[in-house]
């Protein structure tokens, strides 16, 4: 046997240090599985016929399938405790504009009777905004355009708007569609690991934040995808997440592209605020859409796992 300098040797021990320093995963006993390990599919959302105003004939939701394992979450009373999390489908993405147009326009339906149902499907789905959401202002005072139809992701949304969306895509494609819980949420975050905070620089490479996003969402998908494949996990558009199946109004989970640096994050969360709404001009406020400024509003599907649900 080599007899081992002693610089190899203070290697060896600086390198033993670090490995027993490392954070253990949060989920489970096991290593987090990597996204090459985890199962994916789609699910796709199709239009009735094509319309002459639209060449649209389909959006697909890409779904990731998350192992089981369980995630550890601070509670409003400031203690830790264990939640288990099912395998379930999570979006890879935040819901985008070209599957929430084909719900929002009713453009399942064929085009006689998208126009027949026109006033029920307002009602029933989401009433057209009063002013464009997919449009704004951003930090310099510039508008900015994202049509529908492209990869930004769906924005200004309310919170009952997004449970009428899911509720009809699981009536649309036969599967079982809601939003996220909490702690299902977080655990995709945390890709099965402890609680994510990067510093500015590997938040860059992740995430658009106020550092980066010129004051405005971007198109989704653009950044470094997490462990598990998932993407804007952490900034772009907040997303809704469930922490009381009581609650109607929401909770913002990860920060989004408007808020500082240290606030984006996977502990990250954002309540409901009158402010979202301050400038509707329904009476009551709309719960369709938020105030047309209000961009940081968005969210992301989960769906049931097929043999769970057997």
């Amino acid at each position: 046997m080599r007899p081992v300098s002693m610089t190899a040797a203070v290697a060896i021990t600086a390198a033993a240090v670090l490995a027993a320093l490392a954070p253990r995963p949060a989920s489970s006993a096991d290593a987090p599985a990597a996204a090459a390990q985890l199962k994916s599919r789609t699910v796709t959302i199709r239009c009735a016929e094509s319309r002459t105003y639209t060449k649209q004939e389909k959006a697909d939701v890409d779904l990731v399938l998350l192992p089981a394992g369980t995630v550890t979450l601070r509670d409003a009373d400031g203690r830790d405790r264990a939640h288990a999390v099912k395998p379930v489908w999570i979006s890879r993405y935040e819901t985008r504009w070209d599957e929430i147009e084909i719900f929002w326009r009713g453009l399942d339906l064929p085009e006689r009777e998208q126009r027949e149902r026109w006033p029920e499907l307002r009602k029933g789905r989401m009433e057209s905004p009063w002013a464009p959401p997919w449009e704004g202002l951003d930090e310099d005072g510039q508008r900015w355009t994202s049509p529908p139809g492209t990869w930004y992701p769906a924005n200004c949304i309310h919170f009952q708007a997004a449970r009428r969306y899911v509720a009809w895509l699981s009536e649309h494609t036969g599967k079982k569609f809601r939003l996220p819980t909490e702690a299902e949420w977080e655990y995709a975050c945390r890709a099965g690991g402890p609680p994510v905070k990067p510093d500015a620089e590997d938040l860059d490479a992740v995430a658009w934040h106020a550092g980066n996003s010129g004051g405005k969402p971007q198109p989704a998908g653009k950044k470094r995808p997490n462990a598990w494949g998932l993407y804007d996990m952490l900034g772009n558009v907040g997303e809704f997440v469930i922490r009381d199946p009581k609650d109607d109004k929401g909770l913002l989970a990860g920060g989004s592209y408007r808020d500082e640096a240290k606030d984006v994050h996977s502990a990250a969360r954002e309540p409901y605020s009158p402010a979202w709404q301050k400038n509707d001009e329904e009476r009551p406020p709309s719960t369709s859409w938020l105030n047309w400024t209000v961009h940081h509003v968005g969210f992301r599907v989960v769906m049931e796992d097929d043999e769970d649900r057997r």
